[in-house]
């Protein structure tokens, strides 16, 4: 639903029951529509909730370039955990990969709910960390489809690449960055082949194995920093 100043924003039913949760009476709340922030001024009627738009906000909580993640495949509670991390940690775009050594390999008849949840995760994490964009979430792919969403700088990290690959932090350059981070146990010899065919460059998170979920925390806090201050 668009936004401007003077308008009425309706509550859904659920964005309802959590603002009576939270016991909001007539408070400031941040709206945010294609990009744009608003604030706006909460009211209650009966069981639903609105905002009326007062102001335009003119703050942009986004990194300066858009940032791909590309993440395997890993247990529930742990991706769902990844999910979050990337939305708090400014990432534009997220792509759920199926590699060799996934585990959790989701049915296709499954996967509707699944998003569902997935999105809801990315939206709360957007609104609490006040972004001005939801991530955008593809649909799970294979490893090998993967080159379709190449950007301007392309890298992959690899568990066992410290003495011959650069570090993360070292390669960075001001521009849209995809990074790929693989499951447990890591991407096999063919996926790295496959990976440095198409143009991928492979990079160290440091001289420790790091656990899937907490490579991809890793990668995303260095990208943002990086960017960031390369920005000011």
């Amino acid at each position: 639903m668009p936004l401007s100043v003077g308008g009425v924003y309706q509550f859904t039913d659920e964005q309802s029951h959590h603002a009576k949760v939270l016991r909001l009476r007539q408070e400031t709340v941040r709206l945010v529509h294609d990009g744009k922030a608003f604030t706006a001024q909460i009211t209650e009627t009966g069981r639903q909730y609105q905002a009326v738009v007062t102001a335009e906000d003119p703050a942009v909580n986004e990194l300066p370039v858009q940032v791909t993640l590309a993440a395997a495949m890993i247990r529930k509670e742990k991706f769902e955990l990844v999910l979050q991390k990337a939305a708090e940690l400014g990432v534009t775009r997220i792509i759920p990969l199926i590699t060799s050594r996934t585990v959790n390999r989701p049915e296709e008849d499954k996967q509707k709910k699944i998003y569902v949840r997935w999105q809801s995760i990315l939206e709360e994490a957007s609104a609490q960390c006040e972004r001005n964009r939801i991530p955008v979430l593809e649909k799970m792919i294979s490893v090998n489809k993967l080159p379709v969403y190449k950007q301007a700088q392309n890298l992959f990290g690899y568990e066992r690449g410290y003495e011959k690959s650069p570090q993360l932090g070292d390669v960075l350059k001001q521009e849209d960055t995809l990074i790929v981070i693989g499951p447990e146990g890591g991407f096999t010899d063919e996926e790295c082949d496959m990976f440095l065919e198409n143009g991928f460059s492979m990079v160290s998170f440091g001289n420790r194995i790091l656990r899937a979920e907490t490579a991809c925390i890793y990668a995303l806090s260095v990208i943002g920093d990086s960017m960031e201050r390369t920005n000011r």
